[in-house]
This record gives C-alpha cells, structure tokens and sequence, in this order.
C-alpha cells in the first residue's frame, strides 16, 4: 500500500494507511477477495460463485 501510495506524486505520504483503517470499518461485505494472493482470473471466479452469475 505504501509503495503504491509513494510511486504517485499527488498522494501524501502516510494518507494511504490513515485512509484504510477508517474507511472499511464497520463495513459487512458480500465479498472480499484477496488481490495479492489471487490471480484476476481466481479472483472473477469467485465473484461470480458467489453472485450466481
């Protein structure tokens, strides 16, 4: 996240983390995939398991 963050110039270091630790909580999902550990292709297939699509 970090290194995503401090490879754009218009972000201000350190907003990133500030930003994630509050704007997900308390929040119930459908679905969450893990983009770091699963291909987009893992990814699609479990969305669309779970949607029934």
């Amino acid at each position: 996240l970090e290194a995503r963050e401090s490879a754009r110039a218009d972000r201000l270091p350190g907003l990133a983390r500030w930003q994630f630790e509050r704007v997900h909580r308390g929040i119930r999902y459908d679905i969450e995939v893990d983009t770091s550990i699963l291909t987009a292709q893992e990814c699609a297939l479990r969305i669309q398991r779970q949607f029934r699509l």
